[in-house]
Protein backbone atom coordinates (compact mmCIF):
# COMPACT_ATOMS: atom_id res chain seq x y z
CA UNK A 1 0.00 0.00 0.00
CA UNK A 2 2.90 2.75 0.72
CA UNK A 3 4.13 1.87 -2.58
CA UNK A 4 0.82 3.27 -4.13
CA UNK A 5 0.50 5.67 -1.62
CA UNK A 6 0.64 9.47 -3.00
CA UNK A 7 3.91 11.06 -3.00
CA UNK A 8 3.00 13.78 -0.16
CA UNK A 9 1.85 10.44 1.78
CA UNK A 10 5.11 8.87 1.50
CA UNK A 11 6.95 12.21 2.56
CA UNK A 12 4.47 12.36 5.81
CA UNK A 13 5.33 8.68 6.95
CA UNK A 14 8.77 8.87 6.31
CA UNK A 15 8.57 12.11 8.55
CA UNK A 16 7.07 9.99 11.46
CA UNK A 17 9.44 7.12 11.41
CA UNK A 18 12.51 9.49 11.67
CA UNK A 19 10.83 11.90 13.97
CA UNK A 20 9.69 8.61 16.23
CA UNK A 21 13.59 7.56 15.60
CA UNK A 22 14.48 10.88 17.49
CA UNK A 23 12.58 10.66 19.96
CA UNK A 24 13.64 7.03 20.63
CA UNK A 25 17.35 6.50 21.89
CA UNK A 26 16.76 2.83 21.70
CA UNK A 27 15.10 0.75 19.39
CA UNK A 28 11.93 -0.54 20.84
CA UNK A 29 11.34 -3.64 22.95
CA UNK A 30 9.52 -6.87 21.21
CA UNK A 31 6.45 -6.45 23.60
CA UNK A 32 6.37 -2.68 22.50
CA UNK A 33 6.32 -3.48 18.80
CA UNK A 34 3.88 -6.02 19.68
CA UNK A 35 1.07 -3.85 21.60
CA UNK A 36 1.99 -0.94 18.33
CA UNK A 37 1.24 -3.59 16.10
CA UNK A 38 -2.16 -4.91 17.55
CA UNK A 39 -3.56 -1.00 17.10
CA UNK A 40 -2.32 -1.12 13.39
CA UNK A 41 -4.47 -4.25 12.92
CA UNK A 42 -7.37 -3.20 15.42
CA UNK A 43 -7.47 0.35 12.63
CA UNK A 44 -6.75 -1.66 9.52
CA UNK A 45 -10.04 -3.39 10.56
CA UNK A 46 -12.07 -0.41 11.67
CA UNK A 47 -11.54 1.85 8.18
CA UNK A 48 -13.05 -0.84 6.12
CA UNK A 49 -15.59 -1.23 8.65
CA UNK A 50 -16.59 1.89 8.07
CA UNK A 51 -16.60 1.99 4.34
CA UNK A 52 -18.38 -1.11 4.26
CA UNK A 53 -21.31 0.66 6.19
CA UNK A 54 -21.40 3.82 3.79
CA UNK A 55 -21.16 0.99 0.44
CA UNK A 56 -24.52 -0.41 2.30
CA UNK A 57 -25.88 2.72 3.28
CA UNK A 58 -25.84 4.32 -0.18
CA UNK A 59 -28.09 1.25 -1.69
CA UNK A 60 -30.91 1.80 1.22
CA UNK A 61 -34.49 2.91 0.14
CA UNK A 62 -34.72 4.82 3.52
CA UNK A 63 -31.40 6.92 2.30
CA UNK A 64 -33.21 7.59 -1.31
CA UNK A 65 -36.60 8.79 0.82
CA UNK A 66 -33.91 11.17 3.01
CA UNK A 67 -32.35 13.02 -0.44
CA UNK A 68 -36.32 12.79 -1.72
CA UNK A 69 -37.64 14.86 1.30
CA UNK A 70 -34.99 17.25 1.66
CA UNK A 71 -35.18 17.97 -2.49
CA UNK A 72 -38.75 18.94 -1.41
CA UNK A 73 -38.06 21.87 0.97
CA UNK A 74 -38.35 25.33 -0.01
CA UNK A 75 -35.19 27.32 -1.01
CA UNK A 76 -35.58 29.52 2.10
CA UNK A 77 -35.39 26.19 4.42
CA UNK A 78 -32.92 23.65 2.31
CA UNK A 79 -30.10 24.98 4.02
CA UNK A 80 -31.03 24.39 7.32
CA UNK A 81 -32.19 20.88 6.34
CA UNK A 82 -28.96 20.46 4.42
CA UNK A 83 -27.01 21.24 7.88
CA UNK A 84 -29.31 19.10 10.14
CA UNK A 85 -29.57 15.99 7.51
CA UNK A 86 -25.81 16.08 7.23
CA UNK A 87 -24.89 16.28 11.24
CA UNK A 88 -27.54 13.10 11.87
CA UNK A 89 -26.40 11.21 8.47
CA UNK A 90 -22.79 11.80 8.95
CA UNK A 91 -22.94 10.44 12.35
CA UNK A 92 -22.91 7.24 10.54
CA UNK A 93 -21.56 7.51 7.16
CA UNK A 94 -18.74 10.62 7.61
CA UNK A 95 -17.75 11.93 4.61
CA UNK A 96 -20.34 9.51 2.35
CA UNK A 97 -22.82 12.18 3.42
CA UNK A 98 -21.92 14.96 1.16
CA UNK A 99 -22.45 12.61 -2.17
CA UNK A 100 -25.96 12.40 -1.02
CA UNK A 101 -26.59 15.35 0.03
CA UNK A 102 -24.96 17.22 -2.91
CA UNK A 103 -27.61 15.56 -5.68
CA UNK A 104 -30.17 17.65 -4.24
CA UNK A 105 -28.97 20.76 -5.55
CA UNK A 106 -29.92 21.78 -8.88
CA UNK A 107 -27.36 21.38 -11.74
CA UNK A 108 -27.98 24.84 -12.72
CA UNK A 109 -28.02 26.48 -9.10
CA UNK A 110 -26.00 29.73 -8.94
CA UNK A 111 -22.14 29.67 -7.46
CA UNK A 112 -23.64 31.48 -4.02
CA UNK A 113 -26.08 28.85 -3.67
CA UNK A 114 -23.71 25.64 -4.11
CA UNK A 115 -21.13 27.41 -1.89
CA UNK A 116 -23.98 27.97 0.85
CA UNK A 117 -24.79 24.77 0.66
CA UNK A 118 -21.78 23.07 1.06
CA UNK A 119 -20.59 25.34 3.77
CA UNK A 120 -23.81 24.06 5.84
CA UNK A 121 -22.99 20.29 4.64
CA UNK A 122 -19.95 20.62 5.96
CA UNK A 123 -20.97 22.58 9.65
CA UNK A 124 -23.44 19.74 10.22
CA UNK A 125 -21.18 16.31 9.47
CA UNK A 126 -18.20 17.47 10.97
CA UNK A 127 -19.73 18.54 14.22
CA UNK A 128 -20.89 15.11 14.06
CA UNK A 129 -17.54 14.05 14.91
CA UNK A 130 -18.73 15.57 18.91
CA UNK A 131 -20.55 12.76 19.41
CA UNK A 132 -20.68 9.69 17.14
CA UNK A 133 -18.48 6.62 17.97
CA UNK A 134 -18.33 6.11 13.87
CA UNK A 135 -15.22 8.49 13.31
CA UNK A 136 -11.34 7.91 13.69
CA UNK A 137 -11.30 10.28 16.26
CA UNK A 138 -13.60 8.84 18.80
CA UNK A 139 -11.58 5.60 18.25
CA UNK A 140 -8.37 7.72 18.56
CA UNK A 141 -8.98 9.38 22.33
CA UNK A 142 -10.52 5.95 23.05
CA UNK A 143 -7.21 4.29 22.92
CA UNK A 144 -5.22 6.83 25.37
CA UNK A 145 -7.80 7.72 27.34
CA UNK A 146 -10.29 5.51 29.88
CA UNK A 147 -13.23 3.92 28.10
CA UNK A 148 -15.78 5.34 30.54
CA UNK A 149 -14.22 8.89 30.11
CA UNK A 150 -14.84 8.53 26.13
CA UNK A 151 -18.35 7.48 26.64
CA UNK A 152 -18.97 10.52 29.19
CA UNK A 153 -17.21 12.46 26.62
CA UNK A 154 -19.50 12.16 23.67
CA UNK A 155 -22.55 13.15 26.25
CA UNK A 156 -20.95 16.51 26.53
CA UNK A 157 -20.41 16.41 22.66
CA UNK A 158 -24.11 16.06 22.34
CA UNK A 159 -24.92 19.69 23.63
CA UNK A 160 -21.81 21.08 22.19
CA UNK A 161 -23.07 19.97 18.51
CA UNK A 162 -26.56 21.07 19.44
CA UNK A 163 -25.90 24.73 20.58
CA UNK A 164 -23.20 24.81 18.15
CA UNK A 165 -25.27 23.69 15.04
CA UNK A 166 -28.50 26.18 16.50
CA UNK A 167 -26.30 29.05 16.89
CA UNK A 168 -24.41 28.87 13.10
CA UNK A 169 -27.78 27.85 11.67
CA UNK A 170 -29.61 31.36 13.41
CA UNK A 171 -26.45 33.05 12.37
CA UNK A 172 -24.95 31.82 9.29
CA UNK A 173 -27.86 30.63 7.51
CA UNK A 174 -30.46 33.46 8.68
CA UNK A 175 -34.16 32.71 9.91
CA UNK A 176 -34.86 30.25 11.99
CA UNK A 177 -38.24 29.11 14.01
CA UNK A 178 -39.26 25.75 15.64
CA UNK A 179 -40.88 25.16 12.37
CA UNK A 180 -38.21 25.66 9.89
CA UNK A 181 -36.09 23.56 12.62
CA UNK A 182 -38.83 20.39 12.56
CA UNK A 183 -39.51 20.33 9.07
CA UNK A 184 -35.69 20.00 8.80
CA UNK A 185 -35.56 17.24 10.97
CA UNK A 186 -38.41 15.56 9.54
CA UNK A 187 -36.43 15.19 6.84
CA UNK A 188 -34.10 11.77 8.77
CA UNK A 189 -37.12 10.32 9.76
CA UNK A 190 -37.13 7.13 7.19
CA UNK A 191 -33.28 7.03 8.24
CA UNK A 192 -33.62 7.22 12.28
CA UNK A 193 -35.01 3.37 13.13
CA UNK A 194 -31.72 2.05 10.89
CA UNK A 195 -29.48 4.68 13.07
CA UNK A 196 -31.09 3.59 16.21
CA UNK A 197 -29.99 -0.38 15.30
CA UNK A 198 -26.81 0.29 14.21
CA UNK A 199 -25.66 2.71 17.79
CA UNK A 200 -27.90 0.10 19.91
CA UNK A 201 -26.14 -2.68 18.57
CA UNK A 202 -22.88 -0.88 18.69
CA UNK A 203 -23.43 0.09 22.60
CA UNK A 204 -24.43 -3.30 23.25
CA UNK A 205 -21.74 -5.67 22.03
CA UNK A 206 -19.54 -3.02 23.66
CA UNK A 207 -21.02 -3.40 27.06
CA UNK A 208 -21.89 -6.94 26.99
CA UNK A 209 -18.15 -8.32 26.18
CA UNK A 210 -16.52 -5.16 27.30
CA UNK A 211 -15.52 -4.26 24.36
CA UNK A 212 -14.44 -0.59 22.91
CA UNK A 213 -16.61 1.53 20.51
CA UNK A 214 -13.48 0.46 18.14
CA UNK A 215 -13.77 -3.33 18.34
CA UNK A 216 -17.61 -3.37 18.72
CA UNK A 217 -18.07 -1.58 15.12
CA UNK A 218 -15.64 -3.86 13.92
CA UNK A 219 -17.94 -6.73 14.99
CA UNK A 220 -21.19 -5.21 14.47
CA UNK A 221 -21.59 -3.76 10.51
CA UNK A 222 -20.20 -6.71 8.69
CA UNK A 223 -23.03 -9.06 10.52
CA UNK A 224 -25.37 -6.04 10.09
CA UNK A 225 -24.25 -5.88 6.31
CA UNK A 226 -24.73 -9.30 6.00
CA UNK A 227 -28.11 -9.34 7.10
CA UNK A 228 -28.85 -6.22 4.71
CA UNK A 229 -27.74 -8.71 2.04
CA UNK A 230 -30.12 -11.34 2.89
CA UNK A 231 -33.34 -9.21 3.16
CA UNK A 232 -31.98 -7.40 -0.46
CA UNK A 233 -29.91 -9.88 -2.26
CA UNK A 234 -29.88 -7.70 -5.66
CA UNK A 235 -27.78 -4.94 -3.71
CA UNK A 236 -24.84 -7.29 -2.83
CA UNK A 237 -23.50 -6.67 -6.32
CA UNK A 238 -23.96 -2.71 -5.76
CA UNK A 239 -22.59 -3.01 -2.20
CA UNK A 240 -19.14 -4.73 -3.22
CA UNK A 241 -18.54 -2.61 -5.88
CA UNK A 242 -19.40 0.71 -3.92
CA UNK A 243 -17.02 -0.67 -0.89
CA UNK A 244 -13.91 -1.72 -3.52
CA UNK A 245 -13.81 2.04 -4.78
CA UNK A 246 -14.16 3.65 -1.28
CA UNK A 247 -10.96 1.34 -0.45
CA UNK A 248 -9.21 2.44 -3.70
CA UNK A 249 -9.76 5.80 -3.18
CA UNK A 250 -8.62 5.92 0.68
CA UNK A 251 -6.07 3.43 0.53
CA UNK A 252 -3.82 6.68 2.15
CA UNK A 253 -5.70 8.19 4.48
CA UNK A 254 -6.09 4.32 6.26
CA UNK A 255 -1.98 3.87 5.72
CA UNK A 256 -1.68 7.16 7.40
CA UNK A 257 -3.67 7.13 10.54
CA UNK A 258 -2.70 3.14 10.88
CA UNK A 259 1.05 4.06 10.71
CA UNK A 260 0.42 7.27 12.90
CA UNK A 261 -1.36 5.04 15.53
CA UNK A 262 1.43 2.04 15.56
CA UNK A 263 4.15 5.28 16.04
CA UNK A 264 2.11 7.06 18.64
CA UNK A 265 1.99 3.61 20.32
CA UNK A 266 5.29 3.30 20.43
CA UNK A 267 6.14 6.72 21.77
CA UNK A 268 3.08 6.56 24.36
CA UNK A 269 4.24 3.53 26.26
CA UNK A 270 8.35 4.89 26.41
CA UNK A 271 10.25 5.99 29.21
CA UNK A 272 11.29 8.98 27.53
CA UNK A 273 7.54 9.72 27.24
CA UNK A 274 7.13 9.55 30.75
CA UNK A 275 10.22 11.05 31.69
CA UNK A 276 9.04 14.12 30.22
CA UNK A 277 5.56 14.25 31.47
CA UNK A 278 7.49 13.85 34.81
CA UNK A 279 10.03 16.84 34.11
CA UNK A 280 8.65 19.52 32.39
CA UNK A 281 4.74 18.66 32.74
CA UNK A 282 4.27 17.19 36.14
CA UNK A 283 1.27 16.15 37.97
CA UNK A 284 -0.16 19.82 38.65
CA UNK A 285 0.00 21.12 35.24
CA UNK A 286 -3.91 22.96 35.30
CA UNK A 287 -6.63 21.17 33.43
CA UNK A 288 -7.69 24.22 32.24
CA UNK A 289 -4.71 24.78 30.40
CA UNK A 290 -5.12 21.55 28.36
CA UNK A 291 -8.90 22.21 27.70
CA UNK A 292 -7.97 24.72 25.79
CA UNK A 293 -4.36 23.98 24.56
CA UNK A 294 -5.48 20.69 22.69
CA UNK A 295 -7.81 21.47 20.59
CA UNK A 296 -6.60 24.64 19.57
CA UNK A 297 -3.03 23.16 18.66
CA UNK A 298 -4.95 20.48 16.60
CA UNK A 299 -7.10 23.45 14.68
CA UNK A 300 -4.31 25.97 13.93
CA UNK A 301 -2.02 23.28 12.46
CA UNK A 302 -5.08 21.53 10.85
CA UNK A 303 -5.11 25.07 8.97
CA UNK A 304 -1.35 24.47 7.89
CA UNK A 305 -2.14 21.00 6.64
CA UNK A 306 -1.26 18.85 8.85
CA UNK A 307 -3.79 15.94 10.14
CA UNK A 308 -5.04 15.78 13.62
CA UNK A 309 -4.09 12.76 14.29
CA UNK A 310 -0.86 13.54 14.14
CA UNK A 311 -0.98 16.33 16.68
CA UNK A 312 -3.92 15.22 18.58
CA UNK A 313 -2.57 11.39 19.57
CA UNK A 314 0.64 12.82 21.31
CA UNK A 315 -1.21 15.20 23.47
CA UNK A 316 -3.94 13.17 24.89
CA UNK A 317 -0.48 10.48 25.62
CA UNK A 318 1.00 13.06 27.27
CA UNK A 319 -1.92 14.17 29.52
CA UNK A 320 -4.32 11.08 29.61
CA UNK A 321 -2.48 9.81 32.40
CA UNK A 322 -2.32 12.46 34.41
CA UNK A 323 -6.11 13.29 34.59
CA UNK A 324 -8.93 11.00 36.42
CA UNK A 325 -11.85 9.25 34.50
CA UNK A 326 -13.82 12.13 34.91
CA UNK A 327 -11.16 15.04 33.82
CA UNK A 328 -10.73 12.63 30.83
CA UNK A 329 -13.68 12.78 29.67
CA UNK A 330 -13.56 16.57 28.98
CA UNK A 331 -10.40 16.06 27.51
CA UNK A 332 -12.00 13.44 25.16
CA UNK A 333 -14.41 16.46 24.29
CA UNK A 334 -11.88 18.62 23.58
CA UNK A 335 -9.29 16.36 21.33
CA UNK A 336 -12.94 16.06 19.46
CA UNK A 337 -13.74 19.69 19.17
CA UNK A 338 -10.06 20.24 17.81
CA UNK A 339 -10.31 17.45 15.42
CA UNK A 340 -14.18 18.76 14.05
CA UNK A 341 -12.85 22.44 13.69
CA UNK A 342 -9.87 21.26 12.06
CA UNK A 343 -10.97 18.60 9.61
CA UNK A 344 -13.39 21.33 8.88
CA UNK A 345 -10.92 23.99 7.59
CA UNK A 346 -8.14 22.37 6.54
CA UNK A 347 -7.05 22.21 2.64
CA UNK A 348 -5.61 18.62 3.07
CA UNK A 349 -8.81 17.28 4.82
CA UNK A 350 -10.86 14.70 3.32
CA UNK A 351 -14.07 16.77 4.53
CA UNK A 352 -13.02 19.99 2.35
CA UNK A 353 -12.17 18.22 -0.82
CA UNK A 354 -14.59 15.75 -1.04
CA UNK A 355 -17.46 18.86 -0.04
CA UNK A 356 -15.92 20.95 -2.61
CA UNK A 357 -15.09 18.05 -5.54
CA UNK A 358 -19.19 17.10 -5.11
CA UNK A 359 -20.59 20.45 -4.56
CA UNK A 360 -18.54 22.11 -7.09
CA UNK A 361 -17.42 24.72 -5.59
CA UNK A 362 -13.90 26.10 -5.05
CA UNK A 363 -11.66 25.09 -1.81
CA UNK A 364 -10.00 28.50 -1.24
CA UNK A 365 -13.92 29.80 -0.92
CA UNK A 366 -14.57 26.72 1.17
CA UNK A 367 -11.83 27.20 3.67
CA UNK A 368 -11.46 30.97 3.94
CA UNK A 369 -15.09 31.74 4.54
CA UNK A 370 -17.84 31.55 7.31
CA UNK A 371 -16.49 28.07 8.61
CA UNK A 372 -13.12 29.32 9.22
CA UNK A 373 -14.77 31.92 12.04
CA UNK A 374 -17.19 29.26 13.09
CA UNK A 375 -14.38 26.85 13.79
CA UNK A 376 -12.16 29.23 15.23
CA UNK A 377 -15.52 29.85 17.93
CA UNK A 378 -15.98 26.38 18.24
CA UNK A 379 -12.71 25.79 19.20
CA UNK A 380 -12.32 28.57 21.96
CA UNK A 381 -15.93 28.79 22.82
CA UNK A 382 -16.06 25.31 22.68
CA UNK A 383 -13.31 24.92 25.27
CA UNK A 384 -14.41 27.72 27.83
CA UNK A 385 -17.55 25.79 27.99
CA UNK A 386 -15.64 22.73 29.08
CA UNK A 387 -14.17 24.66 31.51
CA UNK A 388 -17.36 26.31 32.86
CA UNK A 389 -19.47 22.78 33.04
CA UNK A 390 -16.42 21.25 34.69
CA UNK A 391 -16.86 24.47 37.05
CA UNK A 392 -20.25 23.64 38.29
CA UNK A 393 -21.10 20.34 38.01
Amino acid sequence: MFIFSRHITKIIIMLLFVVTYLILPNLPREEELARAGNFFIIFAAFLPSLWLLRATAITMPSVEKTQKLLSELISTKILSGLQVTSHILGGVLNIGTFPLLSSVIPQNAKDEIRQAAGEAAIRGMNTAVLWSPFFVSFAVGQLYLPSNSAWLGIAFGLLVALLFNIISMRFLIGKLTLGYLLEAISCVKPILSRLLILSGSVLFVGQIFNKTALNAIVIVIPILVIFQMMRRPETTKFIIQNLTRLIKNSGDEMLLISVSMFLGSILSGSTEIQNFISLNIGENFPFWIMIILLPFVVWFFALLGVHPIITSAPILSLFGPLLSVWEAAFLMQAHLIGWCAGTASSFTSLSVLTTAENFKISIKKLIIGPNLIATGCLTLFGSIFLILLNYFL
